[in-house]
């Protein structure tokens, strides 16, 4: 938890979240998994900000991409 997640500073915020959820749905073998971090924990280590980052997961939600409450995801 306490590493950095290795993607480019000029990656999206959605590349950004995309690649961390994807990483975390296959590290924990399933599409609903719960993450570590509350939001600001999420925002800083994806070296983000947080009401940015905010903004991209509801866009992503509504686009049918996830499902989230808290710090528990689903893929879709």
């Amino acid at each position: 938890m306490g590493q950095r997640f290795p993607l480019s500073v000029s990656c999206s915020i959605r590349e950004k979240l995309i690649s961390y959820l994807s990483e975390e749905a296959t590290r924990q073998n399933s599409s609903r998994f719960v993450i570590p971090f509350n939001r600001q924990q999420l925002a800083d280590f994806l070296f983000v900000d947080r009401s940015a980052m905010s903004n991209e997961l509801s866009k992503m939600r509504k686009e049918g991409l996830l499902e989230f409450e808290r710090n528990c995801f689903k893929l879709l």
